[in-house]
């Protein structure tokens, strides 16, 4: 297949660019940028023109307008393609056997088994130049456009070319009196140069190629990448260079009790927008111009000049990753600038809050930007807790190429060709009673493996005023698909003095290497001036088949299969075609056995690499392309933002489960973290797939606690909570200096923290004496407000010890106090252990 990304030129040939095939080493492209007139094998210009010299009796009985009878009309008739010519091709093949057979000297090869990864030639090769594959396209033909009726009547006007081969197209052109006139005299004269030389002959008409051709674009590799701690200190110094809008107001808070206002209190607040989306996406642009973000572009992309499709794909490509990373960006740095809705009170009232209070007030801020699209810079930003930038993305496919060739139509036409090509017809009498029918066949006699085509034309009419049997048959035969024949035959008239133009037809196809062969097309009264012996009028249906929108990094193969259905059981009425990364094209071709009916159906299959398969339904068809996309519809995706603080955290994982009962599917995915990162998770779909998912994380503490969250239901691009993995630091002080130290000789304090939805525990005995009567319990919480503790406590004096019930108390300082009662009749704690011992347990000794 034609590779995009290897164009080049060949010197001394103008208007051609020459492309590498992407597989095989000895084929190339060419593609003209102006189409030419059709040479025959014989080397004779498919091209005449026709100065037709009228019955002056007929042409003023035919004319519409009795104050103009046009006594002459010309017709142009001409076939043209974008083939090279001789001379051309001869000078490229030579060019190309120099490259090829160069030891592999040359920059363009070596370049192209780079990209392809291919090994240099170990022999001989002979080259040779095909046509691009073609999938549609039209043909206009402009001819004295503007002139008015006189200078051009009619012409072809779109038409559809051949789409086989060197994309060949027939058309014609019909002047009036002054057209005729004009083209006749150019013709006729020509164009010499100073020396009396011949030149080309302008024919005064434009042609216009508009057209699709498939071509394969290897390995498009992009990767950006950025520090955040880079991106952080760049926004700083940005964040004084743009204006900020300001949004003032009052807000009024009210405090009621029973009832009553007891109390309210009116603030004033600002809310500043520094900057808006387009701006951070000009600095995100700045950035990568800076090197800030590194954009680095895979080596085969930047060797040689690319060409237009592979910029205009490269391009978009960017333009998707920039937009990626604006919005990475924003979401680390820049928080959204708003206006908050108007409350109402208990009271009723509106307050006074912000722009839209009153309409005087409004006014003020109708310079404020559409803060939906406004951002303001972060104050308080750690560097470290901010991810890196790293994009990846990959595209290898094959692509639709606009190919339009146009220019002026120029004959360089020999004084022999000038006679043959240019004549004058008489039609007041019979010898100028000429009809005159190009002939040529549409059709890949290479590929479809044709031996000959034979077309026989026959014209039978009685002339109703002589009398005279005008007729002619002839018979041609084509053997490549590149002859143009000419069919001529004076006509006869009716009994109105009119031309039976009418005549008949019979195609007949034959096969290399078999006997068998469809029967003969028979075409009744057709007066078509330009027979285009096509599939379609041989009777065949034609399909071309190609791969389109596939993931070829989930599907191995693709295959489809067709068949006629008005005639199932014949042998090519069925055909299975197989597409594959490396072989994206199909053509499948039927005899219609003499049904008009052109209806077809296909089924499509689907091999993934996994090892599983689908196929679809059969589908009915008349189309004469096909392109077949994968059943994959779309992606389940979505964004993890895991927030974790190094001072609590070691690691965390976040796992995904994917079930899709309908096409058996069950995949797990997950990602390992060591700091604060974002994760965006994606899979492609097949169709009728499921797009929710579950997910759970797990966490490693500092002080070696697991964490395990429960599994969570989410749908595709469902905004999840950050993931905020920290512990917060949170203690309990005990003071016991109000206490009566002549009385108590130790307080021992049994303090507890249980947090039962984390499985978190921490208890401890804190023993209080009057040297050190203030101590601190401390524990990492899971939450802000978790600074509930149980406590127990037990005062041991000379002669007593008593025992207090249990108490919560949530955070802050435990004061102890003196407790009320009487002495308990147990055993006396010793306040001083041992100062050996290093125990925090109390020893207990008898009285």
């Amino acid at each position: 297949m034609l590779s995009l990304t290897d164009k080049f030129t060949i010197p001394g040939i103008s208007n051609v660019d020459f492309y590498f095939d992407h597989k095989k080493r000895d084929t190339f492209y060419a593609i003209r940028s102006t189409p030419l007139i059709k040479r025959d094998q014989d080397n004779k210009l498919a091209f005449s023109y026709n100065l037709i010299s009228r019955n002056a009796e007929i042409a003023y009985a035919s004319s519409a307008n009795k104050d103009l009878v046009e006594t002459q009309l010309g017709q142009l008739l001409l076939t043209v393609d974008l083939a090279l010519t001789n001379e051309e091709e001869k000078k490229a093949l030579d060019y190309l056997r120099k490259m090829l057979n160069n030891n592999n000297k040359s920059a363009l090869i070596r370049r192209h088994n780079r990209r392809y990864r291919l090994k240099p030639l170990t022999k001989k090769v002979e080259p040779k130049i095909a046509a691009p594959n073609w999938k549609n396209g039209t043909v206009t033909l402009n001819v004295l456009s503007g002139f008015g009726d006189t200078f051009t009547k009619s012409s072809s006007g779109e038409v559809k070319p051949s789409l086989v081969g060197w994309n060949s197209a027939s058309l014609y052109a019909t002047y009036g009196i002054e057209g005729s006139q004009l083209m006749y005299q150019a013709l006729s004269e020509g164009v010499k140069d100073d020396d009396g030389n011949s030149e080309k002959t302008p024919l005064l008409a434009t042609v216009n190629y508009t057209g699709l051709a498939i071509g394969y674009i290897a390995n498009m590799e992009i990767k950006v990448s950025a520090r955040s701690t880079d991106i952080y200190n760049f926004l700083e110094t940005q964040n004084n260079e743009f204006i900020r809008d300001v949004k003032q107001g009052k807000r009024t808070r009210t405090r009621k009790f029973l009832g009553r206002t007891i109390s309210k209190k009116t603030t004033t607040f600002d809310s500043k927008v520094d900057i808006d989306k387009s701006e951070i996406h000009n600095l995100v642009e700045t950035m990568r111009q800076n090197k800030v973000i590194r954009v680095e572009v895979n080596d085969d992309l930047v060797t040689g000049e690319r060409s237009q499709e592979e910029k205009e794909a490269q391009q978009a490509l960017m333009a998707n990753i920039m937009d990626m990373v604006t919005n990475t960006i924003i979401k680390s740095f820049f928080e959204t600038a708003f206006i908050e809705d108007q409350e109402t009170s208990e009271e009723g009232t509106t307050p006074q809050t912000g722009p839209g209070s009153t309409t005087e007030e409004a006014k003020k801020f109708d310079h404020v930007k559409d803060q939906n699209h406004s951002y303001y810079f972060k104050n308080k930003i750690s560097k470290n807790k901010i991810s890196n930038i790293n994009f990846h993305f990959k595209k290898n496919s094959t692509v639709e190429f606009q190919v339009n060739p146009s220019g002026s139509l120029l004959a360089q036409l020999t004084d022999s060709e000038r006679k043959a090509a240019v004549k004058i017809l008489d039609v007041s009498s019979p010898e100028v009673q000429m009809m005159e029918v190009q002939v040529k066949v549409n059709a890949d006699f290479e590929a479809d493996n044709i031996h000959s085509v034979i077309v026989n034309l026959s014209y039978k009419q009685k002339d109703h005023k002589t009398g005279i049997v005008r007729q002619n048959a002839r018979s041609f035969l084509f053997e490549n698909g590149s002859e143009v024949h000419t069919f001529r035959v004076s006509m006869a008239r009716n009994a109105n003095g009119e031309l039976i133009d009418f005549y008949k037809a019979e195609a007949k196809i034959s096969y290399r290497g078999t006997a068998d062969a469809p029967p003969p097309i028979v075409l009744d009264n057709i007066s078509d001036r330009v027979l285009n012996i096509s599939y379609d009028k041989l009777g065949f249906i034609t399909t071309k088949v190609s791969a389109g929108d596939i993931d070829w990094a989930v599907v191995k193969e693709a295959i489809v299969d067709l068949e006629y259905i008005s005639e199932p059981n014949k042998p090519d009425s069925k055909k299975q075609i197989r597409l594959t990364q490396d072989s994206p094209l199909g053509n499948w071709k039927c005899f219609m056995y003499g049904h008009k009916d052109k209806s077809y159906r296909y089924k499509k299959k689907w091999i993934y690499l996994d090892g599983t398969q689908s196929e679809s339904d059969y589908i009915t068809d008349t189309r004469e392309t096909l392109v077949i996309d994968d059943d994959l519809v779309g992606r389940v995706k979505a964004s993890f933002d895991v927030l974790m603080d190094p001072n609590y955290v070691t690691s965390a994982k976040v796992e995904i489960l994917y079930k899709d009962e309908a096409n058996a599917v069950n995949e797990e995915f997950s990602k390992w973290f060591s700091g604060s990162e974002t994760w965006d998770w994606n899979m492609r779909l097949r169709e009728g797939a499921t797009n929710q998912f579950q997910y759970r994380y797990f966490a490693q503490f500092t002080d070696g606690l697991v964490k395990t969250s429960e599994w969570k239901t989410a749908t595709s691009d469902e905004n999840i909570d950050p993931i905020d993995l920290k512990r917060y630091q949170k203690s309990l002080t005990i003071d016991g200096g109000m206490l009566d130290w002549t009385k108590w000789k130790v307080v021992y304090v049994n303090v507890q923290h249980n947090d039962v939805e984390n499985k978190y525990l921490k208890e401890e005995t804190i023993r209080i004496t009057s040297e050190d009567f203030m101590k601190t319990f401390e524990i990492m919480a899971f939450s802000p407000g978790s600074n509930v503790f149980e406590y127990t406590l037990k005062f041991a004096g000379t002669d007593q010890m008593i025992d207090l019930d249990p108490k919560t108390i949530k955070g802050g300082i435990l004061l102890l106090e003196n407790p009320e009662g009487d002495t308990d009749d147990k055993p006396i704690i010793d306040p001083l252990p041992p100062q050996d011992s290093e125990s925090d347990n109390p020893i207990i000794t008898p009285q």
